[in-house]
């Protein structure tokens, strides 16, 4: 081995105190001038450069601790370090892995020697995600470019099983829960408050509460709502005439919710294999046209009979989460229903449909099969341009 100190070769004295040294041309170098360390280059361009350019075992820097100098039976050709405890009785690896270029994955990878226990962090260049492994090198949660956070699934796609976080503004399924073993008979959420009764779920809108699901004792109880349900109109259009309170009747044609194929598109987060390679590609169904079962959902219209039996409940609002035209229907609990102008309630009335959209006393206070509901208030909520006016009332199984 030549050594060579500002010239001179051959030099074996012990003691050494030199501005620049070379040790075989480029297995070490000392650049006294920029202050830098070489290993495997004879140009080092930071503090501590170790240059190799090919990839063998023999390029891995190692740090090893406890007994023995046999190296593991295998380890990843590409890895530039590795951290390793050789004790007897457990063993260790952490691996930095950079083959980031040409859209790879920078990785660390976590496993015994045989790798029977692998797993680690990756991130993927080409699609900008963070994966997290474990058994076998398995993926078990991503996050992905726009900050979405998967488990136990590779795509924000509702269709595959597993979990979904969402921090994307706008998107159609922020938070997402799907199973899609039909055979499991295992729940899908748990809430369990321990210690105490109490609020299980709070609703919120605009930061204040508007409801909540809570227990006590025994007893769910859903609070500050009412039942609903999806509808349609007879052809399937959207009449804005339609107001909030309005009182609806059943049709005997029910409601079909048919789905075109759709295809994958850029900007989907397409699904991909452990290697991070898309398993799918632009232009391939995403999912077959089907149309969506329905056993009991059916059309409604306006109430034009007076003392209706075929009362349906009250029109809240359009859905307007999708090209559909549905109609959400309160059916059960707390609600505002419509009053013609000139009609007088009182707190405790029941109410029929007065054959127009809008409700009017019963004259009884029998519940009837035309009974709607049963005003709880005379305070006017909203009053309409013709008059008409909102006031709240309990809606009675309609």
């Amino acid at each position: 081995m030549a050594v060579t100190i500002n010239g001179t070769t051959g030099i074996t004295t012990p003691d050494i105190t030199s501005d620049s040294a070379t040790i075989d041309s480029t297995t070490l170098v000392v650049d006294e001038t920029n202050n830098r360390v070489g290993i495997g280059t004879s140009s080092p361009d930071g503090v501590l450069t170790i240059d190799k350019s090919t990839n063998t075992n023999a390029d891995t820097m190692y740090i090893l601790r406890g007994s023995g100098n046999s190296l593991p039976a295998s380890i990843d050709t590409q890895t530039a370090l590795l951290v390793q405890n050789r004790g007897s009785t457990f063993s260790t690896n952490i691996s930095i892995i950079a083959d980031g270029a040409g859209g790879g994955a920078s990785n660390v990878n976590f496993g015994d020697e045989s790798d029977e226990n692998a797993g680690g962090i990756n991130y993927l260049h080409d699609v900008d995600a963070m994966r997290f492994k474990t058994n076998g090198n398995t993926e078990r949660m991503r996050i992905g470019p726009t900050g979405d956070v998967l488990f136990a699934k590779t795509t924000t796609d509702d269709t595959v099983g597993g979990v979904v976080f969402s921090g994307t503004a706008g998107a159609a399924t922020p938070y997402n829960f799907t199973q899609t073993d039909g055979t499991s008979s295992g729940w899908v959420i748990m809430l369990n408050r321990q210690g105490s009764d109490g609020d299980l779920i709070k609703f919120r809108q605009a930061n204040s509460d508007e409801g909540s699901i809570s227990v006590s004792g025994s007893t769910v109880s859903y609070n500050g709502g009412h039942l609903a349900r999806w509808s349609r109109l007879a052809d399937d259009s959207k009449d804005t005439s339609i107001v909030k309170g309005t009182v609806m009747t059943n049709l005997d044609a029910m409601v079909e919710w048919s789905h075109e194929t759709t295809y994958w598109i850029e900007d989907d987060e397409l699904p991909v294999d452990e290697d991070g390679n898309p398993t799918v590609a632009v232009g391939d169904v995403k999912k077959e046209a089907y149309t969506e079962d329905n056993e009991q959902l059916n059309k409604m219209a306006v109430s034009s009979v007076e003392g209706d039996a075929n009362v349906a409940g009250v029109f809240v609002n359009w859905d307007e989460s999708d090209d559909f035209n549905d109609m959400n229907i309160a059916m059960t609990g707390d609600m505002v229903i419509r009053i013609a102008s000139g009609t007088t309630v009182a707190r405790g009335d029941l109410l029929m449909s007065a054959g127009d959209g809008t409700a009017k006393p019963q004259g009884d206070d029998i519940v009837r099969s035309k009974t709607i509901a049963k005003v709880t208030s005379t305070t006017v909520s909203h009053t309409y341009d013709d008059g008409s006016y909102l006031v709240p009332c309990v809606l009675m199984a309609c």
